[in-house]
């Protein structure tokens, strides 16, 4: 494993070596269609090792997925379940019960199609879709019901100090990441970063960027003064998974992103749980539903988002933002007009929408590059 984990940061990651060393570990997989609201720090607690499907591959699969689970789940979602038919990504066949939940249709539809083809247990969590005093207390029963159902299915059980250990190892990881961004690492590098976060265990995660930044060894050059000089960049809304070439082509289309205002990126550091809260569970609800999950809520759930957004351009200079949505994605796609019109009143904004087609790249690419001219314009 360290060998894997030391891989050099210009190299792709070798997730398939990861999981692989993994399964000869003789741990049991559990897949997690990949959003922010399930506490990882439950069910890692568990000794279960925690597979979250954030691997896309090309639009075939999201046509695959299409003729399985209804259109108008995600382009994502679609090509979630795609990849399972495909069988591309190998460690997927090493999963043996999923999380579902009803964050969103994609999530709840596609695991039940997963879960029911694949005959595999669905280990189900409720999570609220408002932010007050009663959906707060919702969710903490919820919790609980999820930890009894966790240790149903796996035959584990959790021990609370145990959860206690996994949340404060958890914290730990959300504060080096917060270190990336005072280096100065940016663009593709950054986002390769985030994306081996959600994935890897918090404290192999923890090593690995001990080893690529902040050992004395650890060789990290800044930003070069070609590079800073460029438009400073935001990438707001839907994340860019693993094996989405996005990111690597907006470097090439002249975008290079400083900050990910995504769950996969920037979100995932900044918010902690409570470790001195008596109640773990109420910690862990209170961390994901009202720091966390402040974009699933509902009413205002755009007004809050322009908010954090708003003060993210100030606190980390930004000159342009890219709003980046994915097709059917509700969540990021409901008032993306408000979102654009009221942030471009203080800087530029691109609003994309897309799938995981590469036939409506050379348009992309023209909207991108006559961004950057205009972001570099009004420098």
């Amino acid at each position: 494993m360290e060998s894997i984990i030391s891989t050099p940061k210009d190299e792709p990651f070798p997730y398939k070596a990861y999981f692989l060393e993994k399964k000869e570990d003789g741990k049991k997989f559990v897949g997690l269609f990949a959003h922010e609201m399930v506490p990882v720090e439950l069910i890692r607690a568990s000794g279960v090792h925690v597979v979250p499907l954030v691997f896309v591959g090309p639009e075939e699969y999201s046509s695959t997925g299409g003729s399985f689970i209804t259109h108008s789940a995600c382009s994502f979602a679609r090509n979630i379940v795609g990849g399972f038919i495909h069988g591309d990504i190998s460690f997927y066949k090493y999963i043996e019960s999923i999380i579902r939940t009803n964050y969103c249709n994609g999530d709840f539809i596609g695991m039940e199609y997963l879960c029911r083809e694949y005959n595999m247990p669905c280990i189900d969590l409720s999570i609220p879709m408002k932010t007050q005093g009663y959906s707060l207390a919702f969710f903490h029963e919820q919790l609980k019901r999820f930890k009894q159902k966790l240790e149903d299915v796996l035959a584990a059980p959790i021990d609370e100090a145990e959860i206690r250990r996994q949340i404060s190892i958890h914290n730990n990881l959300r504060q080096v990441l917060r270190r990336l961004l005072d280096l100065g690492i940016r663009g593709a590098e950054l986002l390769h970063r985030y994306q081996e976060a959600a994935v890897l265990e918090p404290a192999e995660m923890i090593a690995r960027l001990d080893c690529l930044y902040f050992q004395e060894a650890a060789q990290h050059s800044p930003p070069s003064s070609s590079s800073s000089s460029n438009p400073r960049i935001m990438l707001s809304g839907d994340p860019i998974f693993i094996n989405d070439f996005f990111g690597d082509w907006l470097e090439e289309f002249g975008a290079t992103i400083v900050y990910y205002d995504t769950w996969i990126g920037g979100r995932m550091a900044e918010f902690s749980i409570d470790e001195v809260d008596p109640d773990v569970y109420h910690a862990l609800a209170k961390g994901y539903l009202m720091e966390q999950g402040l974009e699933r809520s509902v009413p205002a759930a755009m007004e809050k988002r322009i908010k954090r957004v708003s003060s993210k351009v100030g606190t980390q200079k930004i000159d342009g933002i890219i709003n980046h949505t994915l097709k059917f994605c509700d969540f990021q796609a409901i008032g993306r007009t408000e979102f654009k019109d009221r942030l471009g009143q203080h800087v530029p904004v691109l609003d994309i929408e897309r799938d995981y087609a590469q036939s409506n790249l050379g348009n992309i690419k023209t909207r991108v590059e006559a961004f950057i001219e205009l972001v570099k314009g009004g420098a």
